[in-house]
Order: structure tokens, then sequence, then C-alpha cells
């Protein structure tokens, strides 16, 4: 199973020295990941699909399935 805080460090990884802010990540016992970030000049969908994509790059679907969202309160 993925574990929330492997997700919150890979997220936080990320976001690091951008002004996005992580708001919540919940993660189900099938792998069902969600992940919510926050700017104060609102997200836009590039930078939900590149959280997303650096989430899934590090990541191994080969060794456990996942299913994965990036949203915002916003989007």
């Amino acid at each position: 199973m993925i574990t929330l805080k492997t997700i919150e460090t890979i997220a936080r990884e990320y976001l690091e020295g951008t002004d996005l802010s992580l708001v919540e990540v919940t993660v189900s016992e099938d792998n069902d990941i969600e992940v919510i970030i926050t700017r104060e000049a609102g997200v836009s969908i590039d930078d939900c699909v590149a959280l997303s994509r650096h989430i899934e790059s590090r990541l191994d679907r080969d060794k456990e399935d996942f299913s994965l969202m990036v949203g915002s309160a916003g989007i």
C-alpha cells in the first residue's frame, strides 16, 4: 500500500520553492490518491498536471496500482 507520508513527501518536494501550498492528501486502502493544492493567485490546470506527473514519476505501477487526482478547491 502507498502511504500518506510517501505522497506528502513527494508533493512537498515538488512544491518547495513555489508559491503553491499543499492543502490535503488522502490515500485510500485501494490506493486512490487525492492531492489538493492552493495558491493565493489561483491554481491552474497546468499546475495540477505538473504535480500529477511528478508524483506518478516517483511511483511504480508495476509494484502497486493506483489512481491519482490532483486538484484545487477552485478546479
